[in-house]
């Protein structure tokens, strides 16, 4: 994994001129939902990110967020390393593979872990999968595969709908304790329209986690709810 890292790192930062594009996205959140589990303990979240983006595909970028898993680990921000490559091919179909490193400054315990990806699209749907070996640093394996579907509607708004499932040996009975997660699914249905240079967006998400697993409030909140979002890219 971390070779892998290492080479699509390089591959996106090849001398220009591959290399062309930077940007920075900035979300305000009433909640930060992560697969359908609430990681601000329902609080609301300001998000960050910086992108470098090359003509040949390639991309690098930083994203982060506030987070608060209650009594956990004191952590306070999580940072998303990621490196990937995405090559073109016409306006219809897409590919889309990389790394992500989830990675929680300060936390007491050892949260953090990589995730690799590969996904596809077709015009307006796609779909992602993503696998690691150490799940938010209890060392078992665990797989998230998604797909997306985006929609024009009247009146300059949109449509997204969302569907994920988690599973993997992390989420097997034995680690309950330290995941607080059986597999399971989640889903979303979103409506956004664009205002100027803002996107604000409205979503509906849930999961079938239920029993012991399943949680109404707080940190790891995984109930259904209702997230409102601005988003903004510079440059404008």
């Amino acid at each position: 994994m971390r070779r892998f890292m290492l080479w699509l790192a390089a591959t996106a930062l090849l001398p220009t001129p591959l290399f062309a594009e930077l940007s920075s996205t900035w979300t305000a959140t009433s909640d930060y939902v992560f697969r359908g589990i609430s990681q601000t303990a329902e609080d609301p979240a300001l998000q960050g990110s910086i992108d470098f983006e090359g003509d040949s595909g390639g991309y690098v970028g930083l994203w982060g967020s506030n987070v608060d898993f209650d009594d956990c680990c004191n952590e306070d921000i999580e940072l998303n390393w990621y490196a990937g490559y995405a090559p073109e091919f016409g306006d219809d179909f897409s590919l889309d593979m990389g790394i992500i490193y989830y990675n929680y400054p300060g936390a007491s315990d050892g949260l953090d872990y990589g995730e690799v990806y590969f996904g596809a699209g077709w015009r307006w749907l796609d779909a992602t999968y993503y696998y690691t070996d150490n799940f938010f640093g209890i060392g078992e394996p665990a797989w998230y595969v998604d797909a997306n579907a985006s929609f024009d509607l009247p009146l300059g708004l949109w449509l997204g709908l969302h569907a994920g499932y988690t599973d993997g040996d992390a989420l097997d009975e034995e680690f309950a304790d330290d995941t607080g997660l059986e597999e399971y699914a989640d889903w979303s249905v979103a409506l956004g329209r664009s205002i100027g240079n803002f996107d604000l967006e409205v979503g509906y998400y849930d999961t079938d986690l239920d029993g012991d697993f399943k949680d109404t409030g707080g940190a790891n909140a995984n109930d259904d709810r209702i997230v409102f979002s601005v988003t903004t890219t510079f440059p404008w």
